[in-house]
């Protein structure tokens, strides 16, 4: 059952976020699991394929590529699969979420921890994959909004523009990988243009190194094809929320949400 968990932080130091501040939350969540579980820590460090989570990069107000003191912030994860689920919920238990963040010199207590639907939250929410099937309305176009950059390997180059084809293609390969219910493989972009898109391109520094140029934006879907497949189409969009779009996904790449169906 797909779920988000924003983690609501306030910042005890302010000054100069290094390079790659955005993945912040990444070998943190990666080390949480690994004290609650260790075997599962372990899988999801030497993960090869579709990760069973997505990390957002660290939202909030920087003031000329700094951070402020007693400043709010927030992180997105969100969780594909229930076994994950169910290990996070047992960081929770455990209070390891109670140590304050760090990451250079810039430090962060964790004030709270919302797993699932957050009112005030655009970017949380819980469902099942059986509801992300059944719910949505029957429209033709669909508007998704990329908040941080997407970017697609292509053999040893990254290619930043978000086509039809590569993107229901990464997101029918992650569907599979975690949904009970599998997708036809052939949903690959058939029938699928944009009446609109406003896209720019935008780097992303990597947490080891290296930077990789996405594209942010917004891109309006128009679906030409018979009406269960637009179903579909319409389908892995929606789960596009949880699961985000392409490249390192799990350092806060390819974060996005459709935000309007007509």
């Amino acid at each position: 059952m797909p779920v988000t968990a924003i983690i609501n932080l306030r910042a005890l130091t302010g000054g100069r976020m290094p390079r790659s501040f955005h993945c912040l939350m990444h070998p943190i969540f990666l080390d949480r699991i690994s004290a609650a579980h260790s075997g599962l820590g372990a899988m999801l460090h030497d993960h090869q394929g579709p990760a069973p989570y997505a990390i957002s990069p660290v939202m909030g107000r920087k003031a000329n590529g700094a951070i402020l003191n007693n400043e709010s912030y927030w992180v997105r994860l969100s969780i594909l699969h229930p076994d994950l689920e169910d290990v996070f919920l047992t960081t929770l238990e455990k209070g390891l979420w109670v140590e304050p963040v760090s990451v250079g010199d810039l430090s962060f207590l964790v004030e709270d921890v919302v797993l699932g639907q957050q009112p005030s939250n655009p970017w949380s929410g819980r469902t099942s994959y059986d509801d992300l099937r059944r719910n949505g309305s029957a429209s033709d176009r669909i508007t998704l909004h990329f908040k941080s950059p997407v970017s697609f390997k292509r053999g040893d180059l990254h290619y930043s523009l978000p086509e039809p084809g590569l993107i229901f293609g990464h997101l029918v390969k992650r569907w599979n990988r975690f949904a009970p219910d599998l997708m036809p493989e052939t949903l690959t972009g058939q029938g699928v243009s944009y009446s609109f898109f406003d896209i720019h391109t935008a780097p992303y520094a990597l947490r080891n190194g290296g930077t990789i140029i996405g594209s942010i934006g917004q891109l309006t879907f128009i679906f030409e094809c018979d009406a269960p497949t637009q179903r579909l189409y319409r389908t892995l969009l929606r789960f596009a929320f949880y699961s985000g779009i392409g490249v390192k996904t799990t350092q806060g790449m390819g974060l996005c949400r459709v935000i309007e169906e007509r």
